[in-house]
């Protein structure tokens, strides 16, 4: 498979150069420039294969410019045998429809599963390459910690990683903060999650890559990590189809998790459509109902990994030459989206649980709350993050929820990050410093 830039169809690389140049020369991100539509039998014939080689089955499709030896190697690191059922659970819900638990990894989040791939693939890119990674990480919660505790092990990587001051949960905070490894630097901006990527962006065009040394990011602009979740979309589609497609209903921040869902679509697997669930940030929701472009001011609610204004893997769809053939309201054919407000949120946390005795992270209970909305059945919601991260915000609606001791012993202990303002200047000198 090959890719190019999502304005420049002639600057067409392979999987190798988009992983290590990050952005196109033009500063876009970069689309496969045609995505297979496999038939129903090659589909159908991965149905009874363990997660691993069915990974390894699309892997080697994406990837083809890596050997089939290192892609097989980094799906063994990265995933256990019993990978499926310990990490990724689909559970039966009310109305016949499913949940999609992605939220049992290591920091008990989505990003987990697609991050520890991607932290082993630098492992065997540094030995192949001979090269040192400097990677750069702009989180709205979730992320960080993931990327945090994938590279913290590796001595041939360091990473900065930013988050926005008093803008994600105190636990999401302490998972990133409280690793001492000497590799890892935190960053919280004054600001909010646009301002740290927009930060990051600036330096990726002020230090250049050279021989030794490549810059990386591990936001969803990395292509790598959509393809890890591309795999899970197709896997968990095909495990309960029945005849019937299965729409998606998924928490929607920066746009790639709904990506994923959206290739694995175009890739032939049996899915309908995907609902993005956005909140009083609803940028998408915007464009998709009125193909309105309307950039709005950030609001700070209760769901901060959704908190986003403009989210960067969007431009992925709409600027892609896949859709431009298309006409406007194709968006339309594979895309639905709904807003829950905060406030709508906050009550349906406490429905749900007083309903089904259920407790769910307050990202999850968005789509939750539009699925109900809906009264549909064969749909999928997209379980992102597990609710204990956001214990304290719970709390204030169920006070009833007891914190563990082990949850207790994390706020004792010393974290370490550094507060900056928004001067690039101040803070491209500490990077050079460390880097």
């Amino acid at each position: 498979m090959f890719y190019n830039s999502i304005k420049n169809k002639l600057n067409i690389k392979n999987f190798i150069d988009i992983f290590f140049s990050n952005l196109s020369k033009d500063k876009n991100l970069y689309f496969p420039v045609k995505i297979p539509k496999f038939n129903k039998k090659f589909i159908f014939s991965l149905k009874n294969l363990n997660y691993n080689n069915f990974a390894f089955s699309l892997l080697r499709i994406f990837l083809k410019d890596l050997e089939e030896e290192d892609i097989f190697l980094l799906l063994e690191m990265s995933y256990q045998s019993n990978f499926f059922n310990n990490v990724i659970k689909i559970d039966k819900i009310f109305n016949n429809n499913y949940l999609l638990n992605l939220n049992n990894g290591p920091t008990l989040t989505f990003k987990d599963i697609a991050m520890i791939p991607l932290g082993n693939l630098l492992k065997l890119l540094s030995l192949k390459y001979k090269k040192k990674f400097i990677v750069f990480c702009a989180t709205s919660g979730d992320t960080g910690a993931s990327a945090n505790n994938s590279l913290k092990n590796i001595k041939e990587t360091k990473i900065f990683t930013f988050h926005p001051f008093n803008m994600i949960s105190n636990i999401q905070r302490k998972q990133m903060t409280i690793l001492k490894n000497k590799n890892i630097f935190n960053i919280s901006i004054l600001g909010n999650f646009d301002i740290s990527q927009f930060l990051i962006k600036k330096i990726f065009e002020k230090i250049n890559n050279n021989k030794k040394i490549n810059l990386i990011s591990v936001n969803s602009i990395n292509w790598f990590r959509i393809i890890m979740q591309v795999i899970y979309y197709c896997y968990s589609s095909l495990k309960i189809y029945d005849c019937k497609k299965i729409n998606f209903f998924i928490p929607s921040g920066n746009f790639g998790n709904a990506l994923s869902a959206f290739i694995a679509k175009l890739l032939g697997f049996p899915i309908e459509k995907i609902v993005t669930c956005t909140n009083d940030n609803y940028f998408l929701d915007n464009f998709i109902k009125n193909n309105n472009y309307l950039n709005l001011s950030l609001k700070k609610t209760i769901t901060p990994s959704i908190d986003i204004s403009i989210p960067s893997n969007f431009s992925r769809i709409i600027n892609s030459n896949f859709l431009k053939k298309h006409k406007m309201n194709y968006l339309n054919e594979n895309f639905y989206s709904d807003k829950i407000y905060n406030k709508n949120i906050i009550n349906s946390i406490e429905y749900f649980y007083n309903t089904f005795k259920k407790l769910y992270d307050p990202h999850t209970i968005t789509c939750f709350s539009s699925l109900k909305k809906e009264n549909k059945s064969e749909n999928m919601i997209v379980s992102t993050s597990y609710p204990i991260k956001f214990i304290f915000s719970i709390k204030r609606i169920i006070p009833s929820i007891k914190l563990t001791n082990k949850l207790k012993k994390i706020f004792f202990m010393k974290e370490k990050c550094k507060i900056f303002s928004q001067n690039f200047f101040v803070l491209i000198n500490f990077i050079k410093k460390n880097v």
